[in-house]
C-alpha cells in the first residue's frame, strides 16, 4: 500500500480532510543497512562527474554494498575484466566512451566478468530519447538525475537476495514507498524528496500544501496574465516571486527557476520578454500541476485557459487591413454592448491563420472576456486598429 493509499484510508475513515499520518512523519533519512547480513553486493560505478561520483559513491557504500568507483568508460572496462560486480552503473556522459557504448563492450567482450550483470544508466534530468531507447540498449533501469537516496536504496532492494536484506520489513516497505512516489513526481518535474525536507518528513503537511499549490493554479495564473497585459510590472514580480517561492517549497525547482527568470523580467521592465516567453512557463506550471494532481488523487483537469490560442486553423493568412477591419468591429460591438457578437467574431478571427504578435493579442482578449475585463479587451482591440 502506498503512502497516498494509506492516507486516503484515513481520510475516509475519519471523514476529514488531508488530516494525514498523524501517528508519525516519513522518515526521509531511512537507510538500507545491508552490513550485517549474509553475503556481499558488488557495486561499479562509472562516472566522469567527480562531484556526482562521490556523492552516489558514498550512498553506495551507506547501505552496506561494496562499491568501487571510477571516472570513465575506460577505467570501468579494466575492472570488469579483474572482477566481478553485481550492479554496474554508468553515467551517460564520460569522455572517449559513453555509458552506452561502456555497456554494449561489457555485453561483447569475451574476457568480462560482468556480462551477467545489472546495468543501470545515469541520465540528465531531460533527455530526448524516450526510457524505452535505453531499455533496448541493453539496460536493465535508469536513474535520472538528481539521484534521490531513497530511489538508489530502492534499486539495491529490489536486486539483492532475499537472505541479504534486513528483518525490518517496515523498513523495506518505507524505503519503497518513498522511492516510488519519488520517481512518479520526478516525471513532472517535482523533486519529492527535497519538498518532504522542507517539511520534515511530514507527508500530511507537503500534500495539503501541493495540494493548495494546485487549486490555486487557475485563478494565480489568470491574474499573472492580466498584470502581464496590461503592463502592471510590480504586480507581475511580486505574483511571480510568491509563485516561485510556493514551487520551491513542493519541490518544483525547476518551474521555480523559470519563475525566478520572469521576477528577473519584470524588475527590468522587460514584460515584452516576459510576455514572448509565458507559455514555456505556463507549459512547466501546467506540467506540475497535472503530475501532482493525478498523485493526489484528484479527478479535476488543468484550466487550459491561460494557453496561447493554438488551435487548427483554416490555413488562411489574413491582410493587415483586413485584421484592423474585424478589430474596429469588434470595438463596435462591445461599444453598442454587443458583446456577444464580439465574441463570436474574436473565435471566427482565431480560426484564421495569424502572425504569432497577432495570435497573442487574440488570446489576450479572449482572456479578458473570460473574466469580464471588458475595458481591457477594448484596450487591446484599440492597439490593434
Amino acid at each position: 500500500m502506498s503512502l497516498l493509499d494509506k492516507f486516503d484510508l484515513i481520510r475516509k475513515r475519519d471523514n476529514i480532510e488531508l488530516t494525514g499520518f498523524e501517528d508519525r512523519p516519513v522518515d526521509i533519512e531511512k537507510q538500507l543497512n545491508l552490513y550485517t547480513r549474509e553475503g556481499q553486493f558488488y557495486v561499479l560505478l562509472a562516472d566522469a562527474d567527480n562531484e556526482e561520483r562521490v556523492q552516489l559513491e558514498r550512498m553506495i557504500d551507506q547501505t552496506g554494498c561494496y562499491v568501487n568507483s571510477v571516472s570513465s568508460g575506460m577505467e570501468c572496462m579494466m575492472e570488469v575484466l579483474k572482477d566481478k560486480y553485481d550492479l554496474i552503473i554508468l553515467s551517460r556522459n564520460m569522455p572517449r566512451m559513453d555509458g552506452i557504448q561502456t555497456m554494449r563492450n561489457i555485453k561483447s567482450t569475451s574476457e568480462s566478468k560482468c556480462k551477467d550483470a545489472h546495468l543501470y544508466i545515469i541520465l540528465d534530468e531531460k533527455v530526448d530519447e524516450p526510457d524505452i531507447f535505453f531499455e533496448n540498449e541493453g539496460f536493465d533501469g535508469i536513474l535520472r538525475k538528481p539521484i534521490d537516496k531513497a530511489i538508489l536504496q530502492n534499486v539495491i532492494i529490489g536486486l539483492v537476495p532475499d537472505k541479504m536484506l534486513p528483518d525490518d520489513e517496515d523498513l523495506i516497505e518505507d524505503i519503497r514507498e518513498i522511492a516510488e512516489d519519488a520517481e512518479t513526481l520526478k516525471e513532472c518535474d517535482v523533486r519529492l524528496i527535497e519538498g518532504l525536507k522542507i517539511f520534515k518528513g511530514d507527508m500530511s503537511q507537503y500534500m495539503t500544501t501541493a495540494s493548495k499549490f494546485c487549486e490555486e493554479y487557475a485563478e494565480t495564473s489568470g491574474d499573472m496574465l492580466d498584470a502581464l497585459y496590461t503592463g502592471k510590472s510590480s504586480v507581475y514580480m511580486d505574483m511571480a516571486r510568491q509563485v516561485r517561492e510556493a514551487s520551491r517549497t513542493i519541490g518544483a525547482i525547476y518551474l521555480a527557476d523559470i519563475l525566478d527568470d520572469h521576477v528577473n523580467m519584470a524588475k527590468d521592465d522587460s514584460l515584452d520578454v516576459a510576455e514572448s516567453s509565458w507559455q514555456s512557463l505556463i507549459d512547466e506550471w501546467e506540467k506540475v500541476v497535472g503530475g501532482l494532481s493525478s498523485w493526489l488523487g484528484k479527478t479535476n483537469e488543468v484550466s487550459s485557459t491561460t494557453e496561447i490560442l493554438i488551435l487548427k486553423t483554416n490555413g488562411i493568412k489574413l491582410k493587415s487591413s483586413d485584421i484592423k477591419e474585424r478589430a474596429n468591429d469588434m470595438l463596435s460591438d462591445l461599444e453598442h454592448n454587443k458583446r456577444e457578437d464580439a465574441e463570436k467574431k474574436l473565435s471566427k478571427l482565431a480560426e484564421y491563420d495569424l502572425e504569432a504578435e497577432v495570435r497573442r493579442k487574440v488570446d489576450q482578449i479572449k482572456r479578458a472576456f473570460e473574466k469580464d475585463n471588458i475595458n481591457i479587451a477594448v484596450d487591446i482591440l484599440r492597439g490593434m486598429v
